[in-house]
């Protein structure tokens, strides 16, 4: 049978883009997987530039989460000062798959659960005491991330949890670099729907590292 040749126009690959940015709430606009090599090389540089490209697009992208009066006024987010000892290296051990994935439902903005595949966990130390962040992964496919709350909530973050995505590094370990903690964007605007840290992921410990809150 004769198939007809479709090209895609680049306002499609766009669209899908922008699907994806929205699946989790509001997802940073740069890639986990952005650039080659050692993520940890010229860390600090790679961070500021991630801030400033973040800051770009909730100024000037029509995708914005932010109301527009609140656009009118932004200059930036608030984000604590860049401090490389919550950059953490490790391997995830990962959950089996078969038979069959591990499911868990994550609260949401709107009252009600969302359904997410727990893909594994990563443990740190800190301060002499080990910790553990369950790590999940959407339906159908998305990179994995977590989302967690620590004992900035409710002070100088955001009351429900911040979100986190894993960044690979060579020799089969993950980067965890809580710099690069950001909110979801029910921080911005209610009528987004927004999945929460479930207490799995709640840290007794405060991670002064990321994004702050926005008022």
């Amino acid at each position: 049978m004769y198939k007809k040749d479709v090209t895609l126009s680049p306002w499609f690959f766009l669209l899908i883009s922008c699907l994806g940015f929205l699946l989790l709430g509001g997802r940073p606009e740069i890639s986990s997987k952005e650039g080659q090599g050692d993520p940890m090389e010229q860390r600090e540089e790679k961070l500021k530039i991630f801030r400033g490209k973040r800051d770009q697009f909730f100024k000037e992208d029509p995708n914005s989460p932010l109301r527009e009066r609140d656009r009118k006024t932004f200059k930036s987010l608030l984000y604590y000062p860049i401090d490389l000892k919550y950059a953490m290296v490790g391997p995830i051990e990962q959950y089996p798959v078969e038979p069959k994935p591990l499911y868990t439902h994550l609260p949401t903005s709107k009252g009600t659960e969302k359904k997410y595949v727990k893909y594994g966990r990563f443990k740190f130390g800190w301060t002499g005491k080990e910790y553990v962040l369950q790590i999940y992964r959407p339906l159908g496919g998305g990179e994995p991330f977590f989302p967690f709350k620590d004992k900035t909530s409710e002070m100088d973050t955001y009351p429900k949890g911040r979100y986190l995505f894993i960044e690979t590094m060579p020799g089969g370990k993950v980067l965890i670099d809580f710099n690069r903690a950001y909110n979801p964007f029910c921080e911005y605007n209610e009528k987004y729907t927004c999945s929460f840290a479930p207490e799995e992921n709640w840290l007794g410990i405060a991670i002064r590292a990321g994004e702050k809150r926005f008022r």
